[in-house]
């Protein structure tokens, strides 16, 4: 397990746009995403590090806690461990995913999308990739209170209930892509819907209240 200090964890959070996750292949995709970005950074998750070029943009990620790692472990149960440690990065570095290929990877936790047939010029992708991580950012300390009170009372189907009507209430954010049909834009992620469907409660009470640092609800960009 890899840690990081808290002062470096604080600076990357504070530039942080996106965590990525890629597995390979559309190194097409991973060029345009990285050429969108010249100042703020970019997230690569341990599982990424020696598959990566270096860039000034990207920093490597690592765990700010020993609890975050077990949490990768209990999702890896359900998720790939490159998908369960890509959601709990993001959500632990309140920062939306950018999924450069296979968003279906995350197909357990989405709880929402937002889907547009339009073709987006580069001001509207710097736009709605800005407005993804205000989601995330905007989600966070709601997401992960209302997560782990959830989880200590035994309530977790009437708080998913509650989270999916905060995303269709997000959704008005994304008005300028006209969703509705084609293809999958933005998918809103819900590691408390890994948790209840996967009846995982009791496992993760195991790990502590610095858990709910990987429930918050989450963002993630289809490139």
């Amino acid at each position: 397990m890899i840690e990081v200090s808290f002062y470096k964890y604080a600076a990357i959070v504070k530039n942080l746009r996106g965590v990525i996750y890629w597995k390979g292949r559309s190194q097409d995709k991973l060029n345009w995403l990285l050429s969108r970005f010249k100042y703020r950074c970019l997230g690569v998750p341990p599982s990424l590090h020696e598959e990566m070029p270096r860039r000034k943009i990207l920093v490597r990620l690592a765990y700010p806690a020993k609890v975050i790692s077990d949490a990768v472990d209990l999702f890896s149960r359900v998720l790939s461990r490159e998908a369960a440690g890509t959601l709990c990065l993001a959500s632990a570095y309140i920062s939306p995913i950018m999924a450069v290929e296979d968003i279906e990877d995350f197909d357990v936790a989405i709880v929402g999308t937002i889907r547009t047939q339009m073709s987006l010029d580069e001001k509207a992708w710097k736009l709605h990739m800005r407005i993804a991580d205000y989601t995330t950012l905007d989600f966070y300390a709601w997401s992960t209170e209302n997560a782990w009170k959830a989880i200590l009372e035994d309530r977790l189907a009437e708080s998913l209930e509650e989270r999916t009507r905060k995303v269709s209430a997000d959704e008005k954010r994304y008005w300028r892509l006209k969703p509705g049909s084609g293809r999958v834009f933005l998918a809103y992620l819900d590691p408390l819907k890994i948790i209840f469907e996967e009846d995982l409660r009791d496992d993760l009470l195991r790990l502590g209240e610095e858990a709910s640092s990987v429930l918050g609800l989450i963002s993630a960009i289809s490139i």
